[in-house]
Parts: C-alpha cells; sequence; structure tokens
C-alpha cells in the first residue's frame, strides 16, 4: 500500500471533514451549547446530515479497501472526496460564525483528535484504517457532538471560574444595585428604556444587545463593570427551567422586572407552567425588601402567585402606573402615564405600537421607585430610541416605508406588530414572515392563529420557508383571504426580491418583517 496515496486521502479528507465540522460547530454555537438542541437539530435535518448519496459513494470505497481492490478504492475514494469539497456550497450565514475562545478550545480538540487519526493510519497503514475512515466521513456532524462532549467538563470548570468572578466584581463596589429584566417577550426593549432613562440619574451598566444566557451577563460584568458604576440593568434569558436562578444566584438582584409569560421556547420548557415558573426565579431571588414591576395586562403574570412586593404597570386602571389618553399614528404615540398619586407625566415617542407603551409605563414606574424626579423622567423618555429590528421604521427615498421586526419573534409581539402594520392606513400593506419557532408542541395551533391574524392587516403576505409556511398559509386559507396575494418564498432573498417587485409598482407600500430564521432554521 502507498504511503503518498494514504496521506493524500487523509488530507482531502481532513479538508472535507472540517469543512463540515466548521457548520456543525456553527449549528451548536447558534444552539447556545445546549447538546441536547443540537441533537434536536440533527433529528430535523437527516437529509443532510445523513445523505445518502455520500454514504454510498464511501461505504463502496470503504468495501473495495476490504475486499483487496486496493488502487480502485484509492481512486474512487479520493474522486469522492474531492467531489464532496468542491460541491460542498454554504450559504451566506445570517448570523456570523464567531470564534470565540470556547470555539478555539473546540477547533483544538478537534485538531489534536485529527492528528491522532493521521497517526493511527499511517501506523497501521492497512485496509481496515482506510475502511474505517471512509466510516467516519459519513457521520461528521456527529463528530462535533462528540468534540462537544468531550470538551464538556473543560467548559463547565471555566465557566464557574468566570462566573465566581463577576459575582465577586459586583460585591465589590458599595452600594450598588441589580435590575433583572425577564419575559418571554419585550425584553430587549424594556431594558433599552428603562436603561435610558435611569441614567439621568444612575451611572448604569446594561447587557448588550441581547446578551441574556448565563455566560453573556458573566462576560458583560466582567469585560464592562466599572468602579463608577452603580446600577447593572440585567436581561435574563431562559430555555430551561433553573436558567434564570443560575443568573441571580451570580449577580443578587435588587428589583425585577417581568414583562410578560407566554407560550415562547416551549420546545425546551414544554409547558406554560414551566414558563412561568422559570421567569419567577427572578422575583423568587429578590431580598424582603426587593420590588418586582410586572406587566399587569399580562394574564399569566396575574394567575401567577407572587410571594415578593410587587409594583403593577399596564395601559388600564387596575394597574399601579397606566397609561391612558393614548393616540397611535404610523409616526409614533402619545399618551399620558397616570402616577399612584394621580399625577401625570405626558409622553410622546416616535416608537411603534402599544407593546412599546406598555414598555414606557414600566420603565416610568421603576424609575419613580429609584427615585428619579419628573423632569428626570421627562428627560430619559426624550432620548429613548427604537432598538435595531424591533419595530425599527426605515423610510425608503421612494416614499414606502419598512417596519424591522426580524428580531427572533413570538406570539403576542407578533400580533402587536400587525397591529402596527394596520395603523398605516391608506397604504398597500405587505406582511414578510416565516412564521415562529420553537413552541413545540403547540408550533402548529399557534402559528396557524398567527395566519389568521395576519389577514385582518395586510394586503399581501410572503410566508418564508417552505417547511415553515404550511401552518400559517392554513390559517391564511381558514380565513378565506385570496390565495393570489399569498406567495410561500423558498428563502429571505426570494421574499426581499418579491417585496421590491410590490414596492416598485406601489411606492405607497408599508412592508413589516416579522421574524427571521437563523441558520440553524433553515
Amino acid at each position: 500500500m502507498s504511503y503518498y496515496l494514504t496521506n493524500i486521502t487523509l488530507l482531502l479528507f481532513i479538508v472535507y471533514f472540517y469543512k463540515i465540522n466548521r457548520h456543525g460547530l456553527h449549528i451548536l454555537q447558534l444552539e447556545h451549547y445546549y447538546t441536547d438542541r443540537y441533537i434536536k437539530w440533527l433529528k430535523e435535518n437527516k437529509k443532510l446530515v445523513f445523505n445518502v448519496k455520500k454514504i454510498v459513494l464511501l461505504a463502496i470505497s470503504a468495501v473495495l479497501f476490504l475486499c483487496g481492490y486496493i488502487t480502485v478504492a484509492y481512486v474512487l475514494t479520493m474522486i469522492t472526496y474531492l467531489l464532496f469539497i468542491f460541491t460542498l456550497n454554504r450559504k451566506k450565514e445570517k448570523k456570523p460564525f464567531v470564534i470565540t475562545s470556547r470555539v478555539r478550545r473546540q477547533f483544538t480538540t478537534y485538531l489534536i483528535l485529527t492528528v491522532l487519526l493521521i497517526a493511527l493510519v499511517n501506523i497501521f497503514h492497512d485496509v481496515y484504517s482506510l475502511a474505517l475512515l471512509n466510516v467516519l466521513a459519513m457521520i461528521p456532524y456527529i463528530f462535533v457532538y462528540i468534540v462537544a462532549m468531550i470538551n464538556s467538563p473543560i467548559e463547565k470548570a471555566i465557566n464557574r471560574k468566570f462566573c465566581k468572578k463577576a459575582s465577586k466584581n459586583l460585591k465589590s463596589i458599595p452600594n450598588f444595585k441589580v435590575v433583572g429584566i425577564t419575559g418571554s417577550y419585550g425584553k430587549t426593549s424594556t431594558k433599552y428604556i428603562i436603561n435610558t432613562i435611569l441614567s439621568q440619574k444612575y451611572s448604569s451598566l446594561m447587557t448588550p444587545e441581547s446578551y441574556n444566557t448565563t455566560m453573556g451577563v458573566v462576560r458583560t460584568v466582567n469585560e464592562k463593570l466599572k468602579p463608577t458604576n452603580n446600577l447593572f440593568i440585567c436581561e435574563m434569558g431562559a430555555k430551561y427551567v433553573g436558567d434564570i436562578k443560575e443568573i441571580c444566584d451570580i449577580v443578587n438582584p435588587d428589583y425585577a422586572v417581568i414583562t410578560a409569560i407566554g407560550p415562547q421556547h416551549l420546545d425546551t420548557f414544554k409547558t406554560i407552567e414551566n414558563v412561568s415558573k422559570t421567569k419567577l426565579e427572578l422575583v423568587d431571588s429578590l431580598p424582603d425588601n426587593g420590588i418586582a414591576f410586572v406587566n399587569w395586562e399580562d394574564e399569566n403574570i396575574r394567575k401567577a402567585k407572587i410571594t415578593k412586593k410587587i409594583v403593577k404597570y399596564g395601559l388600564n386602571k387596575s394597574a399601579d402606573y397606566y397609561a391612558e389618553n393614548i393616540e397611535i399614528t404610523e409616526k409614533g404615540s402619545s399618551f399620558d402615564v397616570v402616577m399612584p398619586d394621580k399625577r401625570k407625566i405626558n409622553v410622546k415617542t416616535k416608537l411603534l405600537g402599544r407593546l412599546n407603551i406598555l414598555n414606557i409605563v414600566g420603565g416610568v414606574a421603576i424609575a419613580d421607585k429609584l427615585g428619579l424626579t419628573e423632569e428626570q423622567i421627562k428627560m430619559g423618555i426624550k432620548f429613548i430610541k427604537p432598538v435595531e429590528h424591533r419595530l425599527e421604521l426605515r423610510p425608503n427615498p421612494n416614499g414606502s416605508v419598512i417596519i424591522d421586526d426580524s428580531y427572533n419573534s413570538n406570539v403576542r409581539g407578533a400580533k402587536m406588530a400587525l397591529e402596527v402594520l394596520g395603523s398605516f392606513n391608506g397604504k398597500q400593506r405587505v406582511l414578510i414572515t416565516p412564521g415562529i419557532v420553537e413552541l413545540g408542541d403547540k408550533s402548529y395551533e399557534l402559528n396557524k392563529e398567527l395566519g389568521k391574524e395576519a389577514t385582518k392587516y395586510s394586503d399581501y403576505i410572503i410566508l418564508v420557508g417552505e417547511k415553515q409556511a404550511g401552518p400559517m398559509f392554513d390559517g391564511i386559507k381558514e380565513a378565506k383571504y385570496p390565495e393570489n396575494k399569498v406567495m410561500i418564498a423558498k428563502n429571505l432573498d426570494e421574499a426581499i426580491k418579491k417585496m421590491y417587485e410590490l414596492m416598485n409598482s406601489n411606492s405607497n407600500t408599508v412592508v413589516l418583517l416579522e421574524n427571521d430564521l437563523p441558520d440553524n432554521y433553515l
């Protein structure tokens, strides 16, 4: 057997294996390194993971090696790898693969295992090792899982170290206060609103963008916290029971904001009761003198058993802080925030929709309780800007308008976004959406309901993703919406192309981009 042919084969194997493993690691990263979610992705993408054509070609090569047809096996194996390498065209990544320290450690393990594989093939240099190489090439995505499991103890130890450091850093600043924010939707927008208002009095640190996992919070503290800060506004996300408690054990919040309890991430939570239990972990972690600010418009919050002191905010008089005299137009909103002592703060904002009005009322409530004056609150509200990709208004030169609400969607938020689309009277109203993901067993039911709701506010509907569109399309048909006003696009690029056709034919058009699927759902 030729050492040259063996190592050429090995080289081609490594190039192919790296390309697949890079994609697998990207998916693992998008799944927040949860191996069970990665396994779920593997099951949902069997045609990609277990490519029949590739498996057949590699199996034939392996059999040829074992049967003694060495030269033919070498040639077929090399041709197969070259074919794989040059036909492997990945779509442009919507959310880039970030080379973090964790990814580097994954690559290090991958490199060690690859070097070990090269050594073993060269040491044994027999048909069995070459056949085994082909078998391994059949399951490259499984290899990513193996690497993740090997690295798991190391990652846990490193994470514990960073968590302890973050907790120590927060405790080192005297009279430091922590505001925790969680909810099934509205967390990030509420966080930006609260931070903008409270920064009129406090030197605040805020978790950036959607940094709401345990390690995202820890990284924020360890890299951004300054001795001059006296307030930390911490967004807390969760996919499993216990996730919020894990963050609270590190940051020890003094105040809690619960924006909503709804059917989000049901693929991992399974039931709305588990969602409620997890969100209330934030309230349970408060000290005896802590205060929980809760969205009193949310029926699941109203049903919840909250043992700590609560301050209710909402859009009607049943709340402690509420909005009245609400006027909503396509240019923004104006309303009065009524305080518990019946004082009123008049608000004018460019933010769109009732959800943002609700978020601002919540911001006023916590600002009032944290000692801001009325003037400081008004000044803070003036500085509030739309959060990127969350009902962000983007006018076009030809007079058309795009409402960018493309960040990960939820049922309640999507319905409120549709109301915003409906407020643009006299315009051609276009909805572009793939529907909502991570709804578990309720995915069909809730997306079908969303499809029905969409027909009330849209003149044209573009559904993105053939495998995603079914439930919404069923709801649209059930509502007897004209099918010639519906398009099912294969991908976002095709949807955007259609959007420009509609905008070019009618400049008096408003488009709502509702939700966007990351790479692990394509």
